[in-house]
């Protein structure tokens, strides 16, 4: 039997009726004895006839004789299936088989059906799937006014399902109209959870497993999945440092932090392992989080970090349909410093030369002038905000498309979208398109095979020579006195920082970086014996990057100041290309058996699983173009060509299996083990094995408990323990290298000169992570109130890092095992959904989760004393590392108590500097004074859930946030003119620094020096970080349009605003986020369609 796409949308979107067609249409059919199949595929030779029926259903083996010459097709059926119990019908140039009692269906006995669905409130529901019991190739889905049209056979029985209602089934009879309610289902027991390899139900997922479903992040007009999950996960930690179009979009932490590698949990995309920037929301089914090692062990190695699994959307049998969603926004940068106007930045200079002991600079006049604006701003008279000229209102837009249907053998689900970001500093841009086709063919009873294949293409812009962040930072020091151009046209200049706006205008050239990436999927399954399922997975991903960097020629002046000459310089422009490429292949096999014998349920699947990856990359430069309008390579002087590459390669091996068990549902237990090997270790340290064992009890099966189920609709407490693997660490570090260098003399020549570069270690081996997690689910009130909490507590072992060697050894250590790290903590997911009245839903929820991280053990590493992060024993990894502070020495007092130990750090030490704590006690202040300030790993995470729906209108805000979080706040941040005045100074320096000739109590700031003493790494710069924000606000109207199931308008809002004390930076990003591209506030209208 052929079924094709063509066929599929005419059967379900255009047929129409024409008997007459069936009786002038004749064939010839000599049959001796042979299947009915065969029969019916020599009518579809013949004739523009297609046959769709379903093949459990419809027994076509049986054998036939027929002798029709010359016969109507509808005479030939007759004939065919006379005294057989299966039924035709036709339609157009369609024919459908069904199995029934009677003969023979003729055209009368099939009829329209319409109708309404509606909820028990009597409101229509939309997007209700309506289709015909065992037909599943008729169907349709309810439009804006919860109506439907449908064309079915006499006495069928119709479906009806729709997302959280309960499903049912009307008999029709002879009916013309029905009028169909639903009733809410709020027991959710019987969803499906995404696990390893596998679907698991929830009531029987014993895992700490976390799932996002796709209402929770389809209406947010965000063009990435990782700000689509901030704040919806417990135990998911997600800091977005920058607001750059394209650029990384954030790191993912799931239980803290087990390692000071690579500590990003594994992504797999139907399978494949892909990257989170790679992923488009809207085609996200359902996101499971897996974060212990009962949900992770099945992955084994690459699960140490914990896992996210993401399903991507497939067809569905029915009514062909559309989808559009769009929307268009204006972006503007959030938490923007405001910096001293002109005159206040002369008069902090001229105190800052008061406190050095030497005379202003500025004059009363020209800071008389700068104050009342009549300045000339060619001489050095502006007030320009930097900030303010830099930055910029800038618009974006997205839209994705989607086209899903099919039949009983074939659907599909095609995607594609184009999305357009400008950025908020000039020259910065990103746009993407992205296609993803879906498919899934039942090509017989017993095999079904999926094929996904997904193509991105992609385009990155930013300025060359430091790019946007590089500009952003230098717009907080450029000088206010001077303009953005002079009145002549000519950019203005500075004497440290270069124009922050010319930086970014073209004129010193363009970085482009290209991204090309393809995944194809393929997976059949194999349907054995009932339960017993053979599955397999062949997937192939591909990335390809080029980076194309120009660099031009670029004249610029310095402007004379305190003394300091004007000068001009000129560099040399430049051109680099960078290509370079990963793939990845991966082939999995397993096989799956699930057995329910009365009241006990087995379910065991072994696998194996191969995975290559290789990365190859190649780098060339010239410099000394013609002119700036060259910009291929082959332009430049071939004496300053320069080239660099490499290429490495990765394999695991893998073997795995799960086995679980269950009583009832009531009593679960479960075993996962993966045994890996990886060629990122020497042979005899390749493999490692990580199982765990899981319990699960829902004592709400019990009959004990059965009088409080009035209230606590589910309980189930869960218990997990096992050990997991990471290896994620760089090819080949167990080598030896040796590198050029260090020429030498050799037969009057001289030679090339190699020596070992680094050294190997053939020891090193897994980190490996020890698990242990106790859980609990719970519903009360008919689950109208759901959640869960887990405490777990997770130990790290044999952390690759490199130990100190003797300095006379003459190179680095080689890295070994020998770190330990301890993560402990708790998670809670609370959701609360109901209405009041008739009209009025609404639903709360909520995410909160706690880490602590303790560093137990480094084998004697140290830190550099110098570094603001630290790795110590007994305190959390990267703790913040300096000096305790005492506050700012504000009078004759304080000075004369501490100024013999200061004295010893800064030979000027004097009020209006600050005090530091002399810990160590021996009368000086040195290295031996410097101790842990504070924890760079945020505590009690969260997210709030708030939304409702009235009538046709819908709500919903989202907020995220951090209750304990220690920032450090840095350079320009903290030093305003310090430094000799490199930097600029912003209005809250003015206003709280410490001034010796007019001393004020409580200032924040020490006094301005030309030195930077007082900005070493100490307490007194650690802040409160915590915060609210209001990360997303949006409200939306569904409107009734004829032809469309959904035709919804809204407007949205995106980091609206934040709460917070910490001073300038943005919170998510408290600790060194000064080289960072603005976080950005988002403002959209979109559409949502079906049709």
């Amino acid at each position: 039997m052929k079924i094709t796409v063509l066929a599929l949308f005419i059967f379900v979107g255009t047929a129409f009726a024409t008997e007459s067609y069936s009786q002038a249409m004749k064939v010839t059919v000599m049959a001796d004895n042979i299947p009915m199949a065969k029969v019916i595929n020599e009518i579809e030779k013949q004739t523009d006839y297609l046959f769709v029926y379903d093949m459990n259903e419809v027994n076509l083996k049986q054998n036939v004789k027929l002798n029709a010459q010359n016969k109507s097709v509808a005479d030939v059926l007759n004939i065919m299936f006379k005294g057989t119990d299966i039924h035709y019908a036709m339609k157009g140039t369609n024919i459908m088989l069904m199995k029934g009692i009677n003969n023979e269906i003729s055209l009368q006995q099939i009829h329209k059906i319409t109708g309404i669905v509606k909820d028990e409130n009597g409101e229509p529901i939309i997007g209700a799937n309506v289709s015909v019991k065992n037909q599943k190739t008729i169907g349709a889905i309810t439009d804006m006014n919860g109506r439907f049209t449908i064309d079915v056979p006499v006495n069928a029985v119709l479906q009806v399902t729709y997302i959280g209602y309960i499903p049912q089934e009307i008999n029709i009879g002879n009916k013309k109209t029905v009028n169909i309610f639903l009733k809410e289902d709020n027991k959710t027991l019987d969803e499906v959870v995404v696990v390893g390899y596998g679907v698991q139900k929830k009531v029987n997922v014993i895992g700490a497993v976390e799932t996002v479903k796709a209402d929770q992040i389809a209406d947010k007009p965000v063009t990435s999945i990782v700000s689509a999950l901030t704040g919806e996960a417990a135990g998911v930690t997600i800091k977005q440092s920058s607001g750059q179009p394209g650029a990384n979009q954030g790191s993912v932490r799931i239980r803290g932090i087990g390692t000071w590698g690579d500590a990003s949990p594994l992504v797999l995309v139907d399978g494949i392992s892909m990257s989170l920037d790679d992923v488009i929301p809207s085609e996200v089914e359902s996101v499971s989080i897996l974060k212990d090692a009962s949900s992770a062990a099945i992955y084994g190695s690459r699960a140490a970090n914990g896992v996210i699994l993401i399903t991507t959307k497939k067809g569905k049998a029915g009514k062909v349909s559309f989808s559009y969603s769009g929307n268009i926004a204006l972006q503007r940068a959030t938490r923007v410093p405001e910096m001293a106007s002109s005159w206040q930045y002369a008069e902090m200079y001229n105190q800052m030369m008061v406190n050095e002991g030497q005379s202003p600079i500025f004059s009363e006049e020209k800071i008389k002038r700068l104050k009342n604006g009549t300045g000339n701003p060619d001489l050095g008279e502006a007030n320009t905000d930097w900030y303010k000229e830099l930055l910029r209102i800038a618009p974006q837009h997205n839209h994705q498309i989607s086209i899903q249907g099919g039949g009983e053998r074939f659907t599909y689900m095609i995607a594609t979208g184009y999305s357009d970001q400008k950025g908020v500093i000039p020259s910065t841009a990103f746009n993407r398109y992205n296609l993803r086709i879906n498919t899934t063919s039942q090509l017989t009873s017993w095999l079904k095979l999926d094929l996904n294949m997904t193509y991105l293409n992609s385009l990155r812009k930013e300025a060359a020579r430091g790019g946007a962040t590089d500009a952003y930072r230098r717009a907080g020091r450029a000088l206010p006195y001077l303009p953005v151009k002079f009145s002549d046209g000519t950019w203005s200049y500075n004497t440290y920082p270069t124009n922050p706006v010319r930086r970014v205008s073209g004129d010193y050239g363009s970085v482009k970086n290209y991204n090309d990436a393809v995944s194809v999927l393929v997976a059949p399954e194999i349907k054995i014996l009932d339960g017993l399922i053979v599955k397999g997975n062949f997937a192939y991903e591909s990335n390809t990057y080029r980076d194309k960097s120009f660099e031009k020629t670029v004249v610029y002046d310095s402007f004379e100041q305190a003394g300091q000459a004007a000068t001009t310089e000129e560099n040399r422009n430049k051109q680099i290309d960078k290509w370079s490429q990963y793939r990845n292949i991966t082939a999995n096999a397993l096989i799956s058996y699930e057995k329910t014998i009365g009241k006990h349920s087995l379910s065991a699947m072994v696998g194996t699983s191969l995975e290559t990856f290789k990365y190859a990359f190649t780098e060339a430069s010239r410099m000394d173009f013609p002119n700036n309008d060259f910009s291929e390579i082959n332009a430049g002087d071939p004496t300053t060509a320069s080239a660099n590459g490499n290429s490495t390669y990765a394999a695991l091996a893998s073997a795995f299996g799960r086995i679980g068990y269950n009583f009832k549902e009531k009593y679960l237990v479960e075993f996962t083990a993966r045994y890996d090997g990886s060629s990122k270790f020497a042979k005899g340290n390749r493999w490692g094995f990580f199982p765990s064992a899981s319990l699960g009890w829902r004592i709400s099966e019990e009959t004990f408990f059965q009088p409080l189920t009035a209230y606590v609709s589910n309980l189930k407490f869960r218990m997990s323990y096992g050990l997991l693997g990471n290896q994620k660490i760089s090819n080949y570090q167990y080598y030896s290298l040796i590198g050029n260098g260090g020429n030498y003399m050799y037969d009057d020549k001289i030679q090339m000169g190699y020596a070992e570069s680094k050294m190997g270690n053939e020891l090193i081996t897994w980190e490996s992570s020890k698990n242990f997690n106790i859980g609990i689910d719970f519903g009360l009130f008919d689950n109208r109130l759901s959640g869960t909490f887990d405490w777990y507590k997770k130990r790290t072992s044999d952390i690759l890092l490199q130990l100190k060697t003797p300095d006379l050894l003459g190179i680095d250590a080689p890295i070994e095992n020998a770190g330990i790290i301890e993560n402990q903590g708790w998670d809670l997911t609370l959701n609360w959904q109901s209405r009041i009245g008739k009209d009025f839903k609404y639903k709360i929820g909520m995410v909160l989760s706690d880490v602590k991280n303790k560093v137990i053990d480094l084998k004697g590493y140290k830190s550099p004393t110098s570094d603001l992060t630290a790795r110590i024993e007994g305190q959390p990894l990267d703790a913040i590392f300096g000096y305790k502070t005492l506050g700012i020495c504000e009078n004759q007092a304080d000075y004369d108590k501490y100024q013999k130990q200061m004295k010893t750090f800064n030979p000027k030490w004097g009020i209006g500097d600050i005090i530091i704590e002399d810990l160590y006690e021996d009368g000086k202040i040195d290295a031996n004074d410097k101790t842990v300030i504070g924890n760079s790993i945020p505590r009690y995470t969260f997210g709030i859930n708030l939304g409702f729906d009235y009538k046709n209108w819908d709500f919903s805000c989202f907020f995220q946030g951090v209750g304990k979080a220690d920032g450090y706040i840095t350079y320009e941040a903290i030093q305003g003119l310090n430094g000799g005045g490199v930097n600029s100074p912003r209005k809250e320096h003015y206003e709280k620094t410490f001034n010796p000739s007019n001393p004020q109590p409580g200032a924040y700031f020490p006094r301005t020096l030309k030195s930077t003493y007082n900005f070493d790494n100490m307490s007194h710069w650690i802040q409160n970080a915590s915060y609210v924000r209001l990360k997303n606000l949006q409200i939306g109207h569904t409107f009734n349009v004829k032809g469309f199931n959904k035709f919804r308008v809204y407007l949205s809002g995106e980091n609206l605003f934040t709460i917070t004390k910490f001073m300038t930076w943005d919170p998510e990003t408290p600790v060194g986020s000064r080289t960072s591209y603005p976080h950005i506030s988002i403002y959209s209208v979109g559409v949502n369609l079906i049709f």
